[in-house]
């Protein structure tokens, strides 16, 4: 082998080692996405979102004992959420009020 195809022959290892680095790089990523958002997002709104998805799946459950139309859910909707877990907060730890 000659000088010129080692220096060839090397870069397209560190090409090819480079490329799947930032692959690899990217799909880690994609696995802790949810977590990095999560982690940005304040803690006063996650409990939030979790009581306000309790109330509304209370709701349609209720809906569908009681037989209530469209109009009656979403007043019913707005009120128990509402009535279990008071104003909705900040989303952002860095939003300011």
């Amino acid at each position: 082998m000659s000088n010129n195809s080692k220096v060839k022959f090397f870069l397209k290892i560190i090409r090819s080692i480079s490329v799947l680095s930032i692959s690899a790089g990217i799909y880690i990523f994609c696995l802790n996405y949810v977590e990095i958002i999560k982690s940005f997002q304040s803690k006063e709104y996650l409990i939030w979102i979790n009581c306000s998805r309790d109330e509304r799946s209370k709701a349609f459950n209720d809906s569908l004992r009681e037989g209530w139309d469209f109009r009656v859910l979403t007043d019913k909707l707005v009120e128990y959420e509402k009535k279990a877990c008071k104003s909705k907060p900040q989303r952002w730890k860095f939003q300011n009020i």
